[in-house]
């Protein structure tokens, strides 16, 4: 929300005449709302050096506008239990309650990784519980985090990788090795910790041979093949890690890091906690022959990429969608580690590829890391999913999709089938840039988020609540803000109302950055249409919306949706 300071400069800026007096818009009509739209599909825009084939399987992924968080943590990777439950770490618990009260932070000598077990069926209606701390000392590196986490058959494997900071900056810009995994008979209740250390030649895999040195399999994640590993081809755990050959700087700063790398990799192990911690036990994914079947080899030495991509890997998961018959690796490069990051969803029939491209989604989140699908979650005809991320760490980030956020976040999305029909929408068109923008309210309702204002849809209360911006019993005092990273030349907005039969606003004004407003009228009641403002073209970095006037049955006023057009030269 805004800061007290800033409400009040900005209502004194817009009344006292510092800025242009309002005025008349050139025009202003009503525009029918779109019709809703089932899903919104994320543009894929693979960059030039991709080399993947496009998938003829699924041939794109979309969001359906459902979503829910929980928590004020990250690092959520969700293992299937034979009992119907979750099991997941977690950790860097940051503002709130933390998980039920507990907190977690993997960072510095006395880090600690949490876990909890997720209970629930509806991804909407979720509850955490039993949440726990293991401690486990990173020296000598700066940190110590969690990875992959896999329950199967009652025994619950927890891993942790190393990380370490540099001269330079950037976000935990060099991975370390993973120094095995704990290991719990007793869901949780009880751990005994990895026997393993961050030191070189003491982790769990050869690499690094050195502090700080490069590794292949430095934050290894369990493929996810549903409840109790029903799906796994030879009851062997698989696990995928990013990693690179290269030293960190020798072709840029964070060349390896939590979440970047030039390579993906793969080795197997029958699971047990004998197997676990003991390196002899694991097999690598060594290529293939010369008829592409896939080779494997007990010799860390003979471990081929699964994927390779310089510049261009980073945190990677896998799942088995069963009723598709396909694995969906999720793949985040994430450099330089502090701004925007880009996730690609690939797809195989088999574990070892070869890998097609569904989506390329270039600024997701647009800082979403730690992606993967919960297989739980998966639907019979497996073409509807939840994606399970953590996003915006460096806070002040614009949220695209809507919802996202530092948590738990979990994001219902459709697999898109070939031919399948896509829906058209104006609100969901290129043109409209509101998604794009840094959403910002002077208030909002406990149960809803200010992202609801720009997600593509006219719904809200009694419909979807989460598609629309409701304040916290305000009136005419409520202000939202629009804010975009570089200016942008634009020329007209729509605004449609909450949907409800009581809050209708009656007037409004709309602040510009460039120090000009524009008096908007009457939004029509019940959001069935929207008032479009169109106004001589300016550009602009941040546009305001003030409601000055509300109809007298309002009790929490608010928009169902705004959209902000660029202006298009004739």
């Amino acid at each position: 929300m805004f800061g007290n300071n800033y409400v009040c400069w900005l209502v004194f800026w817009a009344v006292t005449g510092s800025v242009v007096n309002g005025f008349a818009p050139e025009s202003e009509r009503q525009v029918p709302a779109p019709e809703p739209i089932a899903f919104r599909v994320w543009p894929s825009m693979p960059p030039e050096s991709s080399s993947f084939e496009l998938s003829k399987t699924i041939t794109g992924l979309a969001f359906t506008g459902r979503y829910a968080n929980y928590t004020t943590a990250d690092t959520w990777y969700p293992s299937w239990g034979a009992d119907d439950r979750l099991y997941s770490p977690f950790t860097d618990t940051a503002g709130g309650d933390g998980v039920n009260g507990v907190r977690s932070w993997s960072g510095g000598g006395d880090a600690v990784v949490g876990h909890a077990v997720i209970e629930g069926d509806n991804p909407l209606k979720l509850k955490l519980v039993e949440p726990d701390l293991i401690p486990g000392s990173p020296v000598p590196y700066g940190g110590r985090y969690p990875c992959g986490s896999l329950m199967f058959d009652g025994n619950w494997y927890l891993g942790t990788y190393a990380l370490n900071n540099a001269s330079y900056g950037l976000n935990w810009p060099i991975l370390g090795p993973c120094p095995g995994f704990h290991v719990s008979k007793d869901l949780g209740k009880t751990w005994t910790p990895s026997p393993l250390s961050c030191e070189p030649g003491k982790a769990l895999f050869p690499e690094p041979t050195k502090r700080n040195g490069p590794v292949k399999i430095g934050a290894p994640h369990f493929v996810d093949f549903g409840k109790n590993m029903a799906h796994s081809p030879d009851g062997k755990a698989y696990l995928v890690g990013h990693g690179s050959t290269e030293p960190d700087q020798e072709d840029r700063n964070a060349n390896l890091s939590w979440i970047t790398g030039d390579q993906i990799y793969l080795c197997r192990v029958k699971p047990s906690p004998s197997n676990i911690n003991d390196e002899s036990k694991y097999e690598y994914f060594a290529g293939h022959d010369d008829n592409g079947q896939a080779l494997w080899s007990w010799d860390f030495e003979n471990l081929r990429p699964l994927v390779d991509w310089d510049n261009n890997c980073g945190c990677v998961t896998i799942t088995y969608n069963a009723p598709l018959k396909r694995f969906l690796m999720c793949v985040t490069d994430g450099w330089p580690t502090i701004q925007t990051m880009n996730t690609y969803i690939l797809e195989s029939d088999s574990i070892t590829g070869p890998w097609k491209l569904v989506s390329y989604m270039k600024d997701f989140g647009v800082q979403a890391y730690f992606v993967n699908f919960p297989s739980k979650f998966i639907s019979p005809d497996g073409r509807t999913a939840w994606l399970c991320y953590s996003g915006n760490f460096t806070r002040n980030q614009p949220v695209n999709p809507p919802g996202g956020k530092y948590a738990m976040s979990l994001h219902e999305i459709h697999l898109l089938a070939p031919d399948e029909s896509i829906p058209e929408s104006p609100l969901i068109e290129p043109g409209n840039i509101a998604p794009l923008a840094t959403v910002s309210s002077s208030s909002t309702h406990s149960n809803y988020q200010a992202g609801g204002v720009t997600d593509g849809c006219v719904g809200g209360y009694p419909g979807n609540y989460q598609q629309e911006w409701a304040t916290q019993g305000e009136k005419d005092t409520a202000i939202l803000r629009l804010t975009w990273n570089q200016p942008q030349t634009i020329d007209r907005v729509w605004l449609f109302d909450r949907p409800n039969d009581l809050d209708q606003v009656l007037s409004g004004l709309l602040v510009f950055s460039d120090g000009s407003t524009v008096k908007t009228g009457r939004l029509p009641d019940n959001a069935s249409y929207g008032l479009e403002v169109r106004f001589e073209p300016k550009s602009v970095k941040w546009l305001a919306f003030f409601v000055t006037g509300v109809g007298s049955k309002t009790q929490n006023i608010g928009l169902s949706e705004i959209a902000v057009f660029t202006y298009q030269s004739e």
